[in-house]
């Protein structure tokens, strides 16, 4: 209950100051784990993710809000950022031998 009031007074906050927000509530969310490389590097994103996924490509600043479990991020939000922080929406790969990983969020910040 205190993640969820903290997250809904930033968010009255930031409408307040004018900004457009859009929230993503994980605990309703069907995530699927992701087991394999090839499977981040190639499957799509699940249709129970599209909109999360268009919500992190369409935002210019991300609040995380989540208690800690087991002394760090729970294993849910884990999960949710391997899935919608693929390529073709959070970075692109070079072609080979061509460097590192572009950004495709880039100009972005989180809290």
């Amino acid at each position: 209950r205190l993640c969820r009031a903290l997250a809904s007074a930033y968010a009255e906050g930031a409408e307040r100051a004018g900004h457009v927000v859009r929230r993503i509530d994980l605990a309703l969310l069907d995530i699927p784990l992701l087991r394999t490389m090839q499977e981040f590097e190639h499957g799509a994103i699940p249709d129970s993710l599209k909109e999360a996924a268009e919500a992190v490509v369409w935002a210019e600043h991300f609040v995380f809000v989540f208690p800690l479990w087991l002394g760090t991020v729970p294993a849910m939000l884990k999960a949710f950022l391997e899935q919608v922080m693929r390529p073709g929406t959070a970075f692109a790969y070079p072609a080979k031998g061509e460097g590192f990983a572009k950004s495709l969020l880039r100009g972005r910040s989180a809290r």
